[in-house]
């Protein structure tokens, strides 16, 4: 028979510690057992928000992956920011030294359409007011030109520079006419009759729109081109070559088309009769070996513009 010893009172004091310690890590753990379900669940939660994250950040990987390495600057990133996206150059082609207009006859293509594209400088379509002082060369200008799609204001300051309107002038390097036409070059373009006001204007006015193509329709180099032929203007890699008279006789026309474009040309011409701008006419115009001071309009008694130059 078991018989259990009595317990003393000094170990009942050693063990009321213990005790109350157990007491309190009891307790704790029941507070602790109670807040556990809410610890869950944020666990729970976490892992879901962090896969909606890379979720939602798939579609910019992507877009970084398929733009190429590195990050480039969006128009949203910075305040203000704006980022220009130039369009491509347009593809670079060889100059071809025989093209040929589709169509040389000068005679059948009068009431045709036009046969290439508009250029790049700034189209007018009319006379603007300026005048030949014949009515009939004015109006051969502006039918070649919109056939042609060439500025007739062009083709008239090209006219006041080769022959000051002359239908007769010829150079002494055998140029005729009125555009100032070799022999080779009238053949070339369909001219048959290379004195004929019309015939001389038209061939000039497809030399220049073929000019205009070649060059991409730079005009001074169509200038250039027109004075020292394309082959020089090729031969110096697509610029205006060195001769000094080349050189005058681009900043010349160019001086006088951008004159005769100007709005404020009509304000500022002086009043001149015809007698006074037939006496201008008749004095030779200075060879492109001199440099030209001046060039201005002058306004006719009909109230229209003419160029003359001192």
């Amino acid at each position: 028979m078991l018989v259990s010893a009595p317990v003393s009172s000094t170990a009942k004091r050693d063990r009321s510690p213990n005790l109350h310690a157990e007491s309190i890590t009891g307790r704790a753990a029941l507070q602790s057992n109670r807040h556990c379900p809410k610890k869950f669940s944020r666990m729970k939660k976490f892992p879901l928000a962090l896969a909606i994250f890379l979720l939602s950040a798939l579609p910019a990987f992507a877009q970084n992956e398929s733009s190429g390495p590195g990050y480039r600057v969006d128009n949203f990133d910075l305040a203000g920011g704006v980022r220009i996206e130039l369009p491509p150059p347009p593809p670079s082609r060889k100059l071809r030294r025989g093209r040929v207009l589709a169509n040389t006859d000068v005679n059948s293509s009068a009431a045709g359409t036009p046969q290439t594209r508009t250029t790049s400088m700034n189209w007018a379509g009319t006379m603007s007011g300026f005048t030949t002082g014949n009515a009939t060369v004015d109006s051969y200008i502006l039918d070649s030109g919109r056939r042609n799609s060439v500025d007739p204001l062009l083709l008239y300051a090209i006219m006041h520079q080769e022959s000051t309107f002359k239908p007769r002038a010829m150079s002494n390097k055998g140029a005729r006419g009125l555009m100032q036409l070799m022999p080779g070059t009238a053949a070339r373009f369909g001219v048959t009759s290379i004195w004929d006001p019309k015939q001389n204007i038209e061939g000039g006015t497809r030399y220049m729109r073929f000019l205009l193509d070649m060059f991409d329709g730079d005009v001074r180099l169509a200038l250039a081109g027109y004075n020292a032929g394309e082959g020089a203007v090729i031969k110096y890699g697509l610029r205006i070559p060195p001769y000094s008279e080349t050189q005058e006789y681009v900043r010349r026309i160019s001086k006088r088309y951008d004159l005769i474009r100007d709005p404020m040309a009509y304000r500022y011409a002086s009043n001149y009769t015809r007698e006074q701008v037939a006496a201008n006419q008749r004095k030779e115009a200075a060879p492109l070996t001199i440099y030209e001071r001046s060039v201005f309009a002058v306004k006719l008694p009909d109230g229209r513009l003419q160029l003359i130059t001192q």
